[in-house]
C-alpha cells in the first residue's frame, strides 16, 4: 500500500475501503492533489478522464468530515445528473464502514422526495447539480454555514453552461471565501482563475502527467463516408469490429432515435441516451449497457461527460464533434485506466478541416481506415 494511502494521510475506514477495491497505488493526479488538498489549498486540477480524479477530490473531502458532527460539512457539485449519481455511488462505497450521511440532490429528480429525505436525515456530505442545491438552499432546507470544503467536478463544462455556473457562484457567495474550493476538469478554460477569484482568490494549479489524450493505448481512426451512408457505415463497423461495448455519438438530438431504430432493425442491441430521456430511461439504459444486455449506447454529448463505465472498447462518432474539447470528452469514455480503446470518426469532405484541428489542438494522429470485405484496415500511404 502506498504511503499516501496510509493512516499518515487518511482515516482507517477509507484505507480499508480502498483495500477492498484493490486500490493500493495512487494515480498521478491523486499523488499530486491529495496532499495539497489535505493542507487546505484551493486547487484547480487538470486531469484526463479515466485517471482517478473522483478519488483525488473525494478522499480529502471525506477526511475533512467529522462523523460525530451533525449538519452539512462538505459539498460536491457536478454539471450532470449522471455524474452526480456516480460520485454518490463512489462516496457511499467509501463510507460503508463509517457513518457519514451522504445526500444526493439532483435536478430532474422529485424535489418533494428530496425534501422528505431532508426532514428525516441531514446530510454531512451533499452531492448534486448546482441548480437543485441552490433551490434547496433558497428554500432554507439546506444550510451552508458549516460547509468547509466545496469540490466541483467537470468545472469546464459547468463554466460553459451559464445557469449552472451562475448557481455555483450564488452557492459560493453564501459559503464565503475563507473555505476550501477544489476544481477538477479534463480541460481548464483560459480565464478560469479570474472567474473563480471572487471566492477562491489563491488557487494552486495542478496538472496530471500525460497530454490531453493518452494515445499509447487508444487508436484514433477515421473513415470517409458520404452523408447518407453514415448510419449504415456505423452498423458495418459494429459488425466488423464485433463491438460488445461501444458508444455511438450523434451531434443532433433528432438523429438519436433514427440511428437507434435503424441499428435495432438490423439486429444490433442498441439503446438511446440523451438529455431528453427521463431519469428512469437513462438509468435503465446504463444498467443494460453495464450488464451487457445492450452492446451499443447511442448518445448525445450530454452522455460524454462523466459517464464512468468500465471496458468500453469503441467510440464511433457519426459526425465529428464541433470542438476538440468535445472530441476529448468523448474519447475519454474508452481506454480508461490504461486499457485499450478505439475511436472511429466518420467524415465526409466538409469535415476534413476538423480532422486537422484535432491533430493540431489535441496532438493526436488520426489514421485513415477503409472497410472492405467486412474488415477494417488502415489505408496504406
Amino acid at each position: 500500500m502506498s504511503k499516501l494511502f496510509s493512516t499518515e494521510y487518511l482515516p482507517d475506514y477509507l484505507i480499508k475501503a480502498l483495500q477492498q477495491q484493490s486500490i493500493t497505488e495512487p494515480t498521478d493526479i491523486q499523488q499530486k492533489m491529495i496532499p495539497e488538498a489535505l493542507e487546505g489549498q484551493d486547487i484547480i486540477a487538470r486531469s484526463q478522464t479515466g485517471t482517478g480524479k473522483t478519488l483525488a477530490f473525494l478522499l480529502p473531502t471525506l477526511k475533512k468530515i467529522d462523523p460525530a458532527k451533525k449538519g452539512l460539512q462538505a459539498l460536491i457539485l457536478a454539471p450532470t445528473q449522471e455524474l452526480a449519481m456516480q460520485i454518490v455511488e463512489v462516496a457511499k462505497t467509501l463510507t460503508q464502514e463509517q457513518a457519514v450521511e451522504v445526500g444526493s440532490f439532483i435536478g430532474g429528480a422529485n424535489i418533494k422526495r428530496q425534501l422528505e429525505k431532508l426532514k428525516k436525515q441531514k446530510p454531512q456530505l451533499a452531492v448534486g447539480t448546482p441548480g437543485r442545491i441552490l433551490e434547496l438552499v433558497e428554500m432554507k432546507k439546506l444550510k451552508l454555514h458549516e460547509v468547509d470544503v466545496v469540490a466541483v467536478d467537470e468545472a469546464d463544462r459547468m463554466m460553459g453552461e451559464r445557469p449552472s455556473w451562475e448557481a455555483l457562484k450564488q452557492i459560493a457567495k453564501r459559503i464565503g471565501r475563507n473555505k476550501q474550493y477544489l476544481f477538477v476538469s479534463a480541460t481548464i478554460p483560459e480565464n478560469f482563475t479570474e472567474q473563480v477569484a471572487d471566492f477562491a482568490p489563491f488557487v494552486v494549479k495542478l496538472e496530471a502527467e500525460g497530454g490531453l489524450l493518452q494515445t499509447e493505448q487508444v487508436e484514433h481512426l477515421f473513415v470517409r463516408v458520404s452523408e447518407r451512408e453514415r448510419i449504415d457505415m456505423a452498423r458495418k463497423l459494429i459488425h466488423a469490429e464485433e463491438i460488445k461495448k461501444g458508444i455511438l455519438f450523434v451531434n443532433q438530438l433528432e438523429k438519436l432515435a433514427e440511428t437507434t431504430e435503424k441499428l435495432t432493425f438490423k439486429g444490433i442491441k442498441a439503446a438511446p441516451l440523451s438529455s431528453d430521456s427521463t431519469k428512469q430511461e437513462r438509468e435503465q439504459a446504463l444498467q443494460q449497457f453495464r450488464k451487457g444486455d445492450i452492446h451499443i449506447l447511442v448518445a448525445t454529448d450530454v452522455a460524454a461527460r462523466g459517464l464512468d463505465i468500465d471496458d468500453v472498447t469503441h467510440i464511433i462518432q457519426l459526425n465529428p464533434p464541433s470542438s476538440p474539447d468535445s472530441y476529448l470528452h468523448r474519447a475519454g469514455r474508452t481506454g480508461r485506466m490504461g486499457k485499450e480503446g478505439t475511436i472511429i470518426t466518420l467524415i465526409d469532405a466538409r469535415d476534413e478541416y476538423k480532422v486537422n484541428k484535432y491533430k493540431r489542438d489535441l496532438g493526436v494522429e488520426l489514421e485513415e481506415c477503409l472497410l472492405s470485405h467486412g474488415k477494417l484496415t488502415k489505408k496504406k500511404e
